[in-house]
């Protein structure tokens, strides 16, 4: 393994590593986000609905006056059509109430009374107040009524039904001080409107890992650039064979800044080779390059001694060398990449 190869190994190890932690953060910083959701969702909808109630019931421009004992009764007790009924204070119901069920709730037991529960009102101020902090997460409010001295169970509902469901729900709470009213709560938001982009652990993690990305994509570019062998413009005149150039016009072949003695006749046969596809020249054609005719005495061991001359040319580079091809009566500049 080269320098090069490395080098990638251990920044893509790096990355892969920053990668793993930042994961962790996010999914960290998620869980912790879902449970801030809740919270504040819960709270918000505490005031929001506290102060619907408090701003409904003053339209309605009742008179009407509390007897407040001085000490913490046991018991309540409200007249209706149905009949009179009295309930004992459930300490627990009364922690589950959306707000102070003492002070409060009658004020919702009127209301409904009226009809005039402000359900939307609270539904619309909650999702406000949520939506401009945690963005598009769906809301959705049920309403369930059992009046004192029936079984009948009355519900309403409003904001995005299709979210009602176990996983979605928030909690349930009391509204009115005789238990009858409850308010089920919805909230549906993803994994990722819960995570807080701008802490200080992910926004680190977040730019390193960028800049590692970007730093290893400019390093690849930048070294694939300087690989890339540029294409060297040759005049007319002039060929490469590997790292050995050949000037056709002054016969001289030069490898690397090392020039090499070439005969003519060496120089002819360059030419022919440099000129036939794949470096290939048959039997024949080395002797037209040469200028022997066909018919000549010993041809054939003239042939073998301009080849080895040409052979002994580039034994500077074993890159570069020339085989003799039996079965195509031929010659054959081979080029090895190292």
């Amino acid at each position: 393994m080269n320098c090069c190869n490395k080098i990638i190994m251990i920044w893509a190890s790096a990355i892969i590593a920053v990668s793993l932690f930042w994961g962790t953060t996010i999914y960290n910083n998620g869980i912790q986000g879902k449970i801030k959701l809740k919270n504040v969702a819960i709270q918000t909808l505490k005031e929001v609905g506290e102060l619907a109630v408090n701003k409904e019931f003053e339209k309605l421009g009742l008179s009407y006056s509390r007897w407040r004992a001085k000490a913490k009764h046991i018991k309540r007790l409200a007249i209706t059509e149905n009949g009179k009924f009295e309930i004992l204070v459930d300490s627990l119901k009364e922690t589950q109430g959306l707000y102070s069920l003492e002070a409060i709730g009658y004020k919702a037991d009127v209301l409904n009374c009226y009809g005039k529960f402000p359900l939307k009102d609270i539904l619309f101020n909650w999702k406000k107040r949520m939506t401009g902090n945690y963005g598009e997460v769906k809301h959705a409010l049920s309403l369930e009524i059992t009046p004192l001295g029936t079984t009948h169970l009355q519900k309403y509902s409003c904001g995005d039904t299709t979210i009602f469901s176990v996983q979605n729900k928030l909690a349930s709470y009391y509204l009115d001080e005789m238990y009858t009213m409850t308010l089920n709560v919805f909230l549906q938001s993803t994994f990722w409107d819960c995570i807080n982009w701008t802490a200080p652990l992910l926004l680190f993690l977040s730019l390193l890992l960028f800049f590692m990305v970007l730093g290893l994509i400019m390093w690849v570019i930048n070294k694939i650039r300087k690989d890339t062998k540029t294409v060297e413009v040759l005049p007319p005149t002039t060929y490469k064979f590997g790292n050995y150039t050949f000037d056709t016009i002054q016969h001289r072949l030069s490898y690397k800044e090392e020039e090499l003695s070439c005969t003519p006749q060496a120089a002819r046969l360059l030419l022919a080779f440099a000129g036939a596809p794949d470096y290939l020249l048959t039997n024949d054609k080395i002797a037209m390059a040469c200028g022997w005719s066909l018919d000549d005495d010993g041809i054939n061991e003239r042939r073998r001694k301009a080849i080895n001359l040409l052979r002994k040319l580039f034994e500077a580079d074993d890159s570069v060398t020339i085989i003799a091809l039996s079965s195509k009566k031929a010659y054959q500049i081979v080029i090895y990449n190292k």
